[in-house]
C-alpha cells in the first residue's frame, strides 16, 4: 500500500487482514520508500494514492509494472475526476476508485479487476462513446505518438513488429473516434491520455 495518510493506511490494513484470502504485506508513505519496497517485496496488487509528497501515484503505475510486471496497481484518490482517472486506467491500473467509497468495491478491485475489465469510480467515469479503455500496450504505443514517433519507431521502441504497432494505432482511433494519427495524439492530450508537454 502506497499512500501518505497514515490514519487511512492504517484502518485500511487492518481490514484486509481481517480477510483470509488477503494480507498487506507492506505500507510506504512516500514514493520513493514505495519504488524501493517494491523492489525487495513481492506482491500481487498495489493499492496506490493519487498524490504523493514526491510524485504522482501515476507516474508511480509504469515503475512498479517494471518492479512487478505481473502485479496489477489499483489507484485510490479523496478527489475523484475523469482526466486522472482516464490517465491512470492508460498508465495500466486496473481500478480508479475514490477513497471515501465503500470498503467492498475496494475488495472487489483487489481480488477481480484486471487490464481487460477496470474498474473506475462513477464519479471519475470518463463519458465519451462507452469510457475509454485501452489496454496497456495500447497506452504505450500511444506515448510514443505522443513523443512525435511514427509507427516504425513506436515498434522500434517497444520491440514489435510495425504491423503489430500499426493494429494497436487502429485499435486506438477506433476507440478515439479519430481519423489520423495526429488527431488521436491531440484528441488523447484533451482526455488527458497522453502528456503532450510543450506541444501546441
Amino acid at each position: 500500500m502506497l499512500d501518505d495518510h497514515r490514519a487511512f493506511t492504517d484502518t485500511l490494513r487492518i481490514a484486509l487482514d481481517l480477510h483470509a484470502d488477503l494480507h498487506c504485506v507492506a505500507v510506504a508513505h512516500t514514493l520513493a520508500d514505495g519504488l524501493a519496497l517494491a523492489a525487495t517485496t513481492d506482491f500481487d496488487v498495489a493499492l496506490v494514492d493519487l498524490q504523493l509528497p514526491d510524485g504522482s501515484g501515476i507516474d508511480a503505475i509504469g515503475r512498479l509494472r517494471e518492479l512487478r510486471p505481473h502485479a496489477r496497481v489499483v489507484m485510490l484518490t479523496g478527489y475523484p475526476r475523469s482526466a486522472p482517472a482516464a490517465r491512470a486506467i492508460a498508465a495500466g491500473a486496473v481500478a480508479f476508485l475514490a477513497k471515501e467509497g465503500a470498503l467492498e468495491e475496494i475488495l472487489h478491485a483487489i481480488r477481480y479487476a484486471d487490464a481487460a475489465s477496470p474498474i473506475v469510480t462513477p464519479a471519475a467515469r470518463v463519458d465519451r462513446s462507452g469510457g475509454i479503455r485501452l489496454t496497456p500496450r495500447e497506452a504505450d504505443v500511444l506515448r510514443g505518438l505522443g513523443d512525435g514517433h511514427d509507427a516504425r519507431q513506436v515498434a522500434r521502441a517497444l520491440g514489435i513488429s510495425v504491423h503489430t504497432a500499426r493494429d494497436h494505432i487502429r485499435a486506438i482511433m477506433a476507440k478515439l473516434g479519430t481519423h489520423t494519427q495526429l488527431d488521436t495524439v491531440v484528441t488523447a492530450g484533451r482526455l488527458g491520455l497522453v502528456d503532450l508537454g510543450g506541444r501546441s
